[in-house]
């Protein structure tokens, strides 16, 4: 008997069609956002052969900036790799597609928060590291360069006797990953809810909850400021404090990225056309 909720053969069938879907709806963009690096450079050397007739290729600081506008590009794009559930045409069509809710949704996380941001990162240092083996003109690449850049970060931290919870590069990297799979999930969610203006009205919403939030802290300030004055922790308190703190926020990241991902599952299962 097939299990209606998930039944892993079929699964794979479905995924595989997903993964067709995404790349032949959104392989241009793909490409673009990808080999922005690329872009980035030969505009750059372009612009210095005009303005300046010296080949001059852009610095780490200046590939790194391009990196974080296309990372952030592509998680606002996210409202629009299942965009089109919203349209009652491609809609209703994904709703006739033989597969589970469970099945797409599962299909839809892995889509969207490990095979996409993880292609992009690839894709973008590889591109990066080419152009440092082909150019003698750049400088190191820019997976290299982020890697020293932290390492010097946590070893001055380290030097200055701060927290350990702050120079840890695990306890770094796992934020990061938390971060990623909040802001990619919550631009999903958007693209499956609103039909219209998704990326402005996900970040008014960003915009919103964070001056609500502001307004909060505003009203609380003066007590805390005045219980700061009193606290006078030494260094073992100050560490257990740190690091106390860092696992409340964890846990209300995680708390988040299930609520987010509940939120796009009774989406799809409430999908109506």
């Amino acid at each position: 008997m097939i299990n209606q909720t998930f039944d892993f053969k079929r699964f794979c069938t479905y995924f595989k069609y997903d993964i067709k879907q995404m790349w032949r709806n959104h392989s241009v963009a793909a490409i673009l956002i990808g080999a922005s690096g690329l872009i980035a450079y030969v505009a750059w050397v372009l612009l210095s052969l005009v303005f300046n007739q010296t080949w001059v290729s852009p610095t780490l600081p200046v590939r790194i900036v391009v990196f974080l506008i296309a990372f952030t590009i592509l998680e606002f794009y996210q409202t629009r790799t299942y965009g089109y559930l919203t349209e009652k045409q491609a809609g209703s069509s994904f709703l006739m597609l033989p597969a589970s809710t469970t099945e797409k949704f599962v299909s839809m996380l892995i889509m969207t928060t490990l095979i996409i941001p993880f292609l992009f990162i690839v894709v973008f240092f590889a591109i990066d590291s080419l152009l440092v083996l082909l150019d003698p003109t750049m400088d190191s690449a820019l997976i290299t360069g982020l890697g020293s850049g932290l390492n010097s970060i946590f070893e001055t931290l380290g030097e200055n006797g701060s927290s350990p919870i702050i120079i840890v590069p695990g306890a770094f990297v796992v934020s990061c990953i938390m971060s990623i799979f909040c802001n990619f999930l919550y631009f999903l969610l958007c693209g499956i809810c609103f039909r219209k203006n998704k990326v402005g009205k996900g970040i008014a919403i960003i915009v919103g909850i964070s001056f609500l939030s502001s307004l909060i802290m505003g009203f609380f300030a003066p007590s805390i400021a005045e219980n700061m004055e009193m606290w006078n922790p030494g260094p073992d308190e100050l560490v257990a404090y740190a690091n106390r703190f860092y696992y409340i926020m964890m846990g209300v990241t995680l708390l988040i990225i299930f609520g987010l991902g509940w939120g796009v599952y009774r989406r799809i299962k409430t999908l109506k056309h």
